[in-house]
């Protein structure tokens, strides 16, 4: 906020963002949206949906990852189940 020199009042755009012609964003649906489903639970196991792009080359990525709880849990905090 504004102890670490930000106005959170400011409207930001793009270029206030992203300085460089190299930048890579990535975005993973938690809920149901127009843009990619949320996060599925299946047995054990869960399967979501993702996009990672490249300004540089233009590079659009879709992901569909399927995660098994099971393996997740031996080396995570978060418990799964």
């Amino acid at each position: 906020g504004r102890a670490a020199g930000y106005d959170t009042s400011r409207i930001l755009h793009t270029e206030d963002l992203v300085r460089s012609d190299n930048c890579f964003f990535a975005v993973t649906g938690i809920t149901d949206g127009e843009l990619l489903p949320g996060v599925k639970y299946f047995g054990q196991g869960a399967r979501t949906h993702s996009l990672v792009m490249r300004s540089k080359s233009g590079t659009v990525r879709e992901i569909t990852a399927t995660h098994r709880l099971d393996k997740l849990m031996k080396f995570s905090e978060v418990k799964y189940a």
